[in-house]
């Protein structure tokens, strides 16, 4: 007998972690992007690691459905009420220099970001520290998926 209460993958979605979002005088320097594309069959995930100036070890592979289904459902399940900045792009709330993204077929989307030039504007949404220790364990999830499951080289 299949268990009704479990939850299912969307059929397909998209997230994407970012770190180093943050610019000031110069443009932010992206040290790292984990992008992960799936639906209820499985997914893909590609891992790109600043090596230096401008080069990046970029890492792929596949990842099951099974994995996918406990990382998308943990991702809606709290992004769904962590808040994002006000104005977008004014101010890095969680103060980790990190931004998620995540957009799914049936409409979801939750995206954060930060500061990306000169214009710096202070946010009126505020984190708490609990929302902060809430986004940080899902950047860890998803650098986790990264570093499992990126292991072929671009």
């Amino acid at each position: 007998m299949e268990n009704s209460s479990k939850t299912v993958t969307p059929m397909s979605f998209h997230v994407q972690l970012t770190e180093g979002i943050v610019g000031g005088f110069k443009p932010p320097t992206i040290r790292r992007v984990i992008e992960i594309d799936g639906d209820q069959n499985g997914g893909f995930v590609a891992h790109s690691t600043l090596q230096g100036r401008d080069q990046y070890k970029v890492q792929n592979g596949e990842v099951s459905s099974q994995e996918l289904n406990a990382l998308v459902s943990d991702l809606r399940s709290t992004l769904s009420f962590l808040p994002t900045e006000f104005p977008h792009g004014g101010e890095d709330i969680y103060g980790y220099d990190t931004s998620i993204h995540i957009q799914t077929e049936d409409g979801f989307e939750w995206r954060n970001g930060g500061p990306e030039g000169c214009t710096q504007h202070e946010s009126t949404t505020r984190a708490t520290e609990a929302h902060k220790a809430l986004f940080k364990e899902l950047i860890s999830k998803i650098i986790g998926v990264g570093e499992r499951f990126a292991i072929k080289s671009a």
